[in-house]
């Protein structure tokens, strides 16, 4: 692992572990039950792997979660409009006053990030994308995980 970590842009090809395979796979799993969010999360993947579309697979990252969220929270507000009810979903199911803040405040960056780098702008830096990409996947698992918990 040392090696391809201090070697790994020598390679002709990208890092298996680049994507963060695992995270991608389970997240396809977990939004098996969205199929409108999975479709879009599922092109904005296939538009990563062929390296085209910059703006297109961001755009798609984040309408496929605001589609999950509107689907989670049983509303058709916007991704920016989400923040607050997904504060008490997230403490409805028993999250802590701190990770409720701290979802919240990730996806209000989330938000802005999309607003001036994707949305308005059209100014994708390539570099950020797989972090992007990885980040809506950890929002997703976790707003599934969440949705099929119990609150009563």
């Amino acid at each position: 692992m040392t090696l391809v970590a201090r070697y790994g842009h020598l390679s002709d090809g990208e890092p298996e572990w680049a994507l963060g395979h695992g995270l991608v796979a389970g997240t396809q799993e977990w939004l098996d039950s969205y199929p409108e969010a999975l479709a879009l999360y599922n092109e904005a993947l296939a538009k990563y792997e062929a390296k085209a579309f910059q703006r297109n697979r961001l755009d798609d990252l984040r309408l496929a979660l605001e589609l999950l969220m509107q689907s989670v929270l049983s509303n058709d507000k916007s991704l920016e409009n989400q923040i607050a009810p997904l504060g008490r979903f997230v403490k409805d199911r028993g999250g802590s006053t701190e990770f409720s803040n701290m979802f919240q405040k990730l996806i209000d960056y989330y938000c802005k990030y999309q607003n001036s780098y994707v949305k308005h702008d059209d100014a994708v830096i390539e570099d950020e994308i797989e972090f992007v990409l990885e980040l809506t996947s950890s929002f997703a698992k976790h707003l599934v995980r969440l949705a099929a918990r119990d609150t009563g």
